[in-house]
């Protein structure tokens, strides 16, 4: 079988045809049989038409999955694009990426007709905006409609797709500079999604449970496209909400979660939340510290979690263990290199490789990594240097071969010439009592240039004062470590994937949205 999109969707209806594939709480299911049926019906009608990428512009639900499977089908490569961006931010990426064709429906707490006008205007190379659900505005064209417009042939009249072509196009995060359309192939997508698999012993009797975006790259590979390739049921939510969650995972009898961090501590906020509401999950992936994991396994409940390290770069896993290993395995490293790939661990101003144990840069080299950047090549030649990706992530490499994750090269706090891990703080403070989510980011200082200052969200109910973290921190940090202020905040900037944004809450809490 070619490890394509559109082929392993319709192995999964042939093998299955009648059984769920995707589940989504407030939006309804459908089979594997359905899928096909209505993502081919899309495909024929993308053939039919010029333009070679597709955006998709929707939340979590059955329309996101129909819309990525029929660009598969069609040869065409689906952008993924971010519900939550401003419109000046979707209009960047659909009008750079060559959307020719963009998919969107209802969209949380967005004006409709001002979206479509604008988009309309600053996208001049987006001939048809699809509409999918009610309240269709003007500028746009219903599915339904669109859909008549086309001859409609047959699903066997769909030309094969080779495995190697574009499949998705994913935008990284822009810090410093415009968003990158990182460009992955289906092999790329689709045999990291059989590696995940692998790792959680995955089968046709798993039911896959993800709240993370399936327009990101973790939620696209080893969500949706593993729930496929292993033919299993994959369930959502169009939006987070902790007792939602709970309930879908109960109801339903969930063997897997995965997802950023966050989307598992949140589980926490719900006044509904008891362990034995998860304890059907026997595995899945996770980020964060060790100490945040931890905190998964024992407070959450789901003790067969796993600690990953990935980048959108790379498809985005690489680094993971398999779920019958040791709990020190799977909660204090983030596991082992993918096979039919390569690492290199360098300094990262030198280039040199480092010695096992010692902190450098993670580069990589194999089937995983993009192809690069979209009609980006002066990005494309800075990220990836003679076939290496230089991922910008600091890791040590232990001597069994396990993987530590050391931080994001960025993340580092330079104290009057000493380097600070904002990572190695941040696990300290996630490891005491009463602390649900905590960041650690730079603030100017007139003596030592810059110093760690703390942001810590409480659990709910939970009073923290600075006197008590900073006797948690005293004994276990050098001096130049410990924040020199600790703010308390009930709320965090976050990604709709969980991840804290530390641009924005540098802004918030300082007033300087310098990076």
């Amino acid at each position: 079988m070619r490890l394509t999109l559109g082929d392993i969707l319709a192995r999964a209806a042939r093998w299955s045809p009648d059984k769920t594939a995707f589940s989504i709480s407030g939006d309804g299911t459908i089979t594997y049989q359905a899928l096909y049926r209505r993502a081919s019906d899309i495909a024929r009608r993308l053939v039919e038409l010029p333009g070679k990428n597709v955006g998709i512009l929707l939340p979590n639900s059955i329309d996101w999955v129909v819309c990525l499977f029929g660009a598969a089908l069609a040869g065409k490569a689906a952008v993924l694009l971010n519900t939550r961006l401003t419109t000046t931010e979707l209009a960047y990426q659909i009008d750079q990426s060559d959307t020719s064709v963009l998919m969107t429906g209802p969209l949380y707490k967005r004006n409709a007709d001002t979206l479509v006008t604008a988009l309309k205007d600053e996208c001049p190379k987006c001939d048809s905006i699809v509409w999918w659900g009610d309240g269709r505005p003007a500028n746009s064209i219903d599915i339904k409609t669109w859909l008549s417009q086309g001859a409609m042939g047959q699903a066997g009249d769909l030309q094969p797709v080779d495995e190697s072509s574009l499949a998705v196009i994913i935008y990284t995060s822009g810090t410093t500079s415009l968003p990158k359309g990182v460009m992955l192939s289906h092999y790329s997508i689709a045999a990291n999604a059989l590696m995940v698999g692998q790792a959680f012993g995955a089968n046709e009797d798993d039911r896959v449970f993800s709240a993370g975006p399936f327009a990101h790259s973790g939620g696209l590979t080893m969500h949706v496209v593993l729930s496929v390739l292993y033919v299993a049921t994959a369930y959502s939510v169009s939006y987070f909400a902790p007792s939602e969650v709970l309930n879908v995972v109960e109801t339903n009898r969930c063997t897997i979660y995965n997802g950023i961090e966050t989307l598992f501590l949140r589980l926490l906020d719900a006044p509904d939340f008891d362990r034995s509401r998860v304890r059907s999950i026997r595995t899945g992936w996770a980020t964060g510290s060790r100490s945040v994991l931890h905190r998964i396994a024992d407070e959450v409940g789901m003790p067969g979690i796993i600690g990953v390290y990935g980048i959108s770069e790379a498809a985005p896993n690489v680094l993971i263990s398999h779920h019958l290993e040791t709990r020190e395995h799977r909660l204090d490293t983030v596991g082992r290199l993918h096979p039919w790939m390569r690492a290199q661990v360098c300094d990262p101003e030198t280039g040199q490789l480092v010695k096992n144990g010692e902190i450098g840069e993670l580069t990589l080299l194999g089937y995983s990594v993009m192809q690069g950047y979209y009609q980006n090549p002066e990005e494309t030649a800075k990220a990836m240097r003679n076939g290496w990706l230089h991922t910008g992530d600091l890791v040590r490499r232990r001597e069994d071969g396990y993987f530590e994750f050391a931080g994001r090269s960025k993340d580092i706090i330079r104290v009057g010439g000493e380097n600070v891990s904002a990572l190695e703080v941040e696990d300290l403070l996630h490891q005491i009592h009463g602390v649900a989510i905590a960041a650690v980011i730079p603030v100017e200082d007139e003596v030592y240039g810059e110093v760690p200052l703390a942001v810590i969200k409480p659990v709910n109910g939970v009073q923290l004062r600075t006197e008590d973290i900073m006797t948690a921190l005293s004994g276990h940090l050098a001096s130049y470590k410990l924040p020199k202020r600790v703010v308390f905040r009930e709320d965090m900037p976050l990604t709709d994937s969980g991840k804290v944004q530390k641009k924005q809450l540098r802004a918030l809490v300082t007033g300087d949205d310098n990076p």
